[in-house]
């Protein structure tokens, strides 16, 4: 058992480390986006790049939001066990109450799990459009130029 906690924890750990990650890469990008084009005038090639960083500031919003179903998927757990040990303030020991509350409960956390998922997903599949449509945007900018 002690096995699994650890390999949970580990996984979460890198969970955690992997969704900071992109965040962090696409703030940077965003900021490497608008240094690219400082001094120049507006054209409509910038609209891919637009369009890039819309991208990325998307999986930075959806990378937020994950980390904040994850803590409280987290937070809904302890009170979940909290329950089941008869140590919560509104339930106690009352069996009809606990069953009702844990289920409750459950439900919440799958519900949370669930989006967290999702999010996790569209956090991946923004930035990384975001790099495709910054590369398109660039080989416009290097064709234009010649």
């Amino acid at each position: 058992m002690e096995k699994q906690t650890e390999l949970m924890k580990e996984f979460m750990q890198q969970q955690d480390k992997y969704c900071y990650f992109i965040i962090s890469i696409s703030v940077t990008a965003i900021g490497f986006s608008i240094y690219q084009t400082t001094g120049r005038e507006l054209n409509l090639t910038q609209i891919i790049l637009a369009l890039a960083n819309l991208c990325w500031v998307s999986s930075i919003f959806c990378g937020l939001r994950n980390r904040a179903y994850v803590v409280s998927t987290i937070y809904a757990n302890k009170s979940y066990l909290d329950v089941l040990d008869g140590v919560y303030p509104d339930v106690g020991t009352n069996p009809k109450l606990i069953k009702l509350a844990s289920e409750g409960i459950m439900n919440a956390m799958q519900s949370n799990s669930d989006k967290a998922g999702k999010l996790m997903d569209w956090q991946d599949r923004l930035f990384y459009s975001g790099i495709i449509f910054f590369i398109v945007w660039h080989v416009f900018e290097m064709y234009r130029n010649t």
